[in-house]
């Protein structure tokens, strides 16, 4: 499976975190339709950077497999890799995982331990959400 994980701007999170399935028709039709100029202005609007490479080997507890898997030479949305990062951008990154535990334990419990708000999607759009980080899911007592 192929899944993108977008970085979202904090008053964009706030503001459409309720707005889930709004967010996936989105994503979907940009995936779909990547040349559409109007899509790719939204886009840079909402996102903004975050360095995914970094941070997912620094914070990874899979260290030393994720390191070895990560690739940036993979054209967006193409790779016959198994599993790992296979394309990073600035604001977004694509990866590729045999299922949802290897997303969860390679990319995405890393990327819950930053303060960004995260919009990840698969590309057939079977799985969708928002990733919100750790700290904001305490309970305050």
């Amino acid at each position: 499976m192929q899944m993108v994980v977008f970085s979202i701007r904090k008053e964009i999170a706030e503001r459409y975190y309720y707005k889930v399935d709004l967010m996936k028709r989105f994503f979907l039709e940009l995936i779909q339709r990547p040349e559409s100029i109007a899509h790719v202005r939204q886009l840079l609007y909402i996102t903004e950077s975050f360095p995914f490479h970094e941070w997912v080997v620094k914070h990874s507890p899979l260290k030393e497999g994720v390191k070895r898997s990560l690739s940036h030479d993979v054209p967006f949305l193409k790779s016959s890799s198994s599993y790992g990062i296979m394309d990073n951008k600035n604001y977004c990154c694509l990866f590729q995982c045999e299922n949802l535990w290897q997303a969860e334990a390679m990319v995405l419990e890393p990327l819950r331990r930053s303060s960004h708000s995260f919009y990840i999607i698969e590309t057939k759009g079977e799985h969708y959400g928002w990733l919100s980080p750790l700290a904001g899911q305490r309970l305050l007592l």
